[in-house]
């Protein structure tokens, strides 16, 4: 693996890592949060949590307040714009292609083995995302 370099990594490969790492982090929280909750329940919550329409929001929400460098705002720009113009069921193209930015972020933060700034976005979502999900 000498010869990987994350910069060469389409932004909807990146966007494919960067989906599983979120909904694991969404997981996470929702485990700690809610431990008695059976698994359908869990996988209910989850859902509400790692839909294209809360992805959208969590993305405008770290725009928005600036909690993004530009760097990273790149890069979701980079994958919002190469995101297919089909949809997720119940959302629009646009937070259809949000939420592939927000994973592209993800998922090249993983890549570049940067952790903590994972951890930094993904508690600053959670916190945003009680607002919205309970």
């Amino acid at each position: 693996m000498a010869d990987f370099k994350v910069g060469e990594v389409p932004s909807l490969s990146l966007a494919f890592l960067g989906d599983a790492i979120y909904a694991v982090h969404i997981r996470t929280h929702l485990l700690r949060e809610k431990p008695r909750l059976k698994p359908e329940e869990l996988h209910r919550e989850a859902n509400l949590w790692v839909s294209a329409r809360a992805q959208s929001r969590a993305l405008l929400h770290l725009r928005k307040g600036s909690l993004l460098t530009e760097e990273e705002w790149e890069i979701a720009k980079r994958a919002r714009n190469k995101s297919s113009a089909t949809r997720a069921k119940n959302a629009s193209i646009q937070e259809y292609r949000n939420a592939s930015g927000i994973e592209a972020l993800i998922g090249y933060l993983d890549l570049t083995e940067n952790q903590e700034r994972v951890e930094a976005l993904m508690r600053e979502i959670i916190k945003e995302g009680r607002v919205h999900n309970g």
